[in-house]
């Protein structure tokens, strides 16, 4: 299903959109917010967020998100790339997305796409994003990346759990990488008839053994989805990092595209 940004979320730069801009690969949006333009983009409040604040969908579907806070700190930062939403401690905080709603609740395929920068290196579990449709009678889809960077065992690595509302699962699992520090560029992508992927830096990291059921599909249903980013609730596993963009597409994001968004976002950081 392609969906096309509504002209009214084109404001001034219509050809080359809010913020960071439109990279290649922008179609079959179904949400995304951009941080690097404080008076279109999709945080326009003070330097601090708290807890309750809402960050605004720029593709017009109308898929805001929340911020739970926790007991850390979240704040708005101009000094990186065009601007990020940050934080460097961990204690439970995060971004709720309102659940899918009507034609939005089953994709027969996802793509997740992070912008930002690691002003720290990260340390332990850090959990990029989950979203976990847990209803027994409606399936238990889950896609979520854990960015492990523990000192020494296990060795640093990127995982991907990926989980069909038909409760097949087809995990890349995890993949060794040194997430370091300074921009970076993360995809995770998954659809009928292809394996699930890792992308870091504009390449292909890691994919799973088989591939997704031609038949398969993935459920966001409200009410009983959990889509969280930025974290989940688990206090330990916080991103403490910096966020300049979120892209959630329903179709894989092919290769080259990938390579051509990261050449796109990375100069701007």
């Amino acid at each position: 299903m392609g969906l096309t940004k509504p002209f009214a979320f084109m404001g001034s730069t219509a050809d080359s959109g809010i913020g960071y801009g439109n990279p290649p690969y922008d179609q079959d949006l179904v949400a995304y917010y951009d941080f690097g333009d404080s008076v279109e983009g999709s945080w326009t409040g003070s330097a601090t967020l708290t807890g309750g604040d809402t960050i605004t969908d720029l593709s017009g579907n109308g898929f805001n998100s929340s911020l739970n806070a926790g007991s850390q700190t979240w704040t708005y930062e101009t000094g990186t790339g065009k601007g990020v939403i940050a934080t460097t401690s961990k204690a439970g905080g995060y971004f709720y997305m309102d659940a899918m709603t009507g034609s939005f609740t089953s994709f027969d395929a996802n793509t997740f796409e992070f912008v930002g920068n690691i002003p720290i290196a990260l340390t332990n579990d850090n959990l990029i994003f989950r979203f976990d449709q847990n209803n027994v009678s409606s399936g238990y889809s889950r896609m979520e990346s854990n960015v492990q960077q523990y000192p020494s065992t296990p060795p640093k690595r990127i995982g991907l759990d990926v989980r069909t509302a038909q409760i097949n699962q087809v995990n890349v699992g995890t993949i060794n990488q040194d997430t370091g520090t300074g921009f970076f560029h993360l995809v995770y992508t998954a659809g009928q008839g292809e394996t699930s992927k890792i992308y870091y830096q504009g390449s292909l990291l890691g994919e799973s053994a088989g591939t997704m059921s031609a038949t398969d599909t993935f459920e966001w249903l409200s009410g009983t989805t959990n889509a969280w980013f930025g974290t989940s609730n688990y206090t330990g596993g916080t991103f403490p990092a910096e966020i300049g963009v979120f892209r959630m597409y329903n179709s894989a994001m092919p290769a080259s595209s990938v390579t051509d968004n990261y050449n796109f976002y990375s100069p701007q950081f």
